[in-house]
């Protein structure tokens, strides 16, 4: 429906027309070929099982209409600078929200959205505890997604931060990092720590614009770390977690802390999953799996909700062996394990196309990185994907940088 409102807006304000017949391929740059295959390639994945599987017949449909009309639309509308900056700082008080939410959710348990779910999803919503918390999921079905959804609204913040210097974007940065923090997703904190170190290395190139970021990430951290210490000492369950996940993201490079050392007596200790880098990569074996049976299709849009893509995991007992997967971890296992060979050069073609078209723009290049870091821990986010697309087109359109 919204979707509906926003195309029947794009009709009515538009600044400019879109006639395919009026499109002068010849003087298109090359670059825009990448963005056609992107569709043409998932376009054709999905129809080869869109008789067999209603999810490949919604996806499908969520490639057309919400994907390819949209970028249609936003070139109708062909915003502004300014009208781009209004997005941008939409989405960003919006995710704002979510993350105090989310934290809240984490500490109190209570999870005020759970009525938005519907019983059509091509995911399983699960709650998990870690470390005698909840672990934050608000409105994105699954901890992992959360944390990822923190990461990707991060190079926005900077953005505006950087950008507008409002000390306001300072404290929406330490509520992302308090957020990913209680999402417990350990990939996340680990990437954190990465977007933060090609920001300031990369991003940042004037000493005077290094000096401001540093006095401020000072404050934030001293901020968090003052919060965390308080709140710890007042509150064991929270102590608990906030000292056992530095430890699991410190094992995760090597050491070998002791997860359930110091567990409140009403906590089941760390948890399950020890390892979240070694179950992550298992999940590629899901590819050799398809490979298997049908490399250029895979076995069509949610396959693993129908149990029909396996994984080679290894058990306790020392027992190995294939097992039906469930959901998925891994953006690229996702896309090849549903789409096939077909459907992973679709979308090879689109991160390549914004690779090129994200050339000269520093900020546009740290998102690209945010998405590709974001495959690692779950599977692929398309609303921040063309999010992100967006973002890319409309500066090649008005020739106007973000940064």
């Amino acid at each position: 429906m919204m979707y509906i409102v926003f195309y029947i807006y794009t009709f009515i304000n538009k600044r400019r027309d879109f006639v395919i017949k009026e499109i002068d391929f010849k003087k298109l740059p090359k670059e825009y070929y990448l963005l056609f295959g992107y569709f043409i390639l998932r376009i054709i994945s999905n129809l080869y099982y869109v008789t067999t599987y209603g999810q490949a017949l919604k996806t499908l449909l969520v490639v057309i209409f919400e994907q390819l009309l949209l970028l249609v639309a936003v070139y109708m509308l062909a915003p502004t600078k300014a009208e781009m900056i209004t997005m941008i700082k939409a989405v960003v008080w919006a995710a704002s929200f979510l993350f105090v939410v989310g934290v809240i959710e984490s500490i109190n348990e209570f999870r005020p959205f759970d009525g938005l779910y519907t019983i059509s999803r091509n995911i399983y919503i699960l709650f998990y505890y870690r470390l005698g918390l909840l672990r934050a999921q608000t409105t994105m079905m699954a901890p992992a997604l959360y944390g990822n959804m923190c990461i990707l609204i991060l190079p926005l913040i900077l953005y505006l931060y950087d950008y507008l210097r409002e000390k306001k974007y300072i404290v929406i940065a330490g509520l992302d990092v308090l957020a990913i923090i209680h999402s417990g997703s350990r990939s996340d904190m680990i990437f954190l720590f990465m977007v933060i170190a090609i920001y300031f290395i990369y991003v940042l190139k004037s000493k005077e614009r290094r000096m401001f970021f540093v006095k401020h990430f000072v404050i934030v951290s001293l901020a968090l770390l003052s919060y965390m210490g308080i709140a710890g000492f007042y509150n064991d369950n929270l102590r608990y977690y906030y000292v056992g996940t530095a430890k699991s993201v410190l094992n995760e490079v090597g050491f070998d802390f002791d997860l359930d050392e110091g567990a409140p007596v009403n906590t089941n200790g760390f948890g399950g999953n020890y390892n979240g880098s070694v179950s992550r990569t298992r999940q590629f074996t899901g590819m050799y799996y398809v490979a298997q049976i049908n490399p250029l299709f895979g076995l069509g849009s949610g396959a693993q909700t129908r149990r029909q893509v396996q994984f080679y995991w290894h058990f306790g007992n020392g027992k190995d062996g294939w097992i039906s997967a469930t959901a998925y971890d891994v953006g690229w296992v996702e896309i090849f394990c549903d789409e096939g060979l077909i459907g992973m050069l679709g979308l090879c073609s689109l991160l390549v196309f914004m690779v090129v078209k994200s050339r000269g723009d520093r900020f546009l290049v740290l998102s690209n990185v945010c998405y590709l870091l974001s495959m690692l821990s779950t599977g692929n986010m398309y609303s921040f994907l063309m999010l992100y697309v967006v973002l890319i087109m409309n500066r090649s359109y008005n020739e106007c940088q973000l940064a």
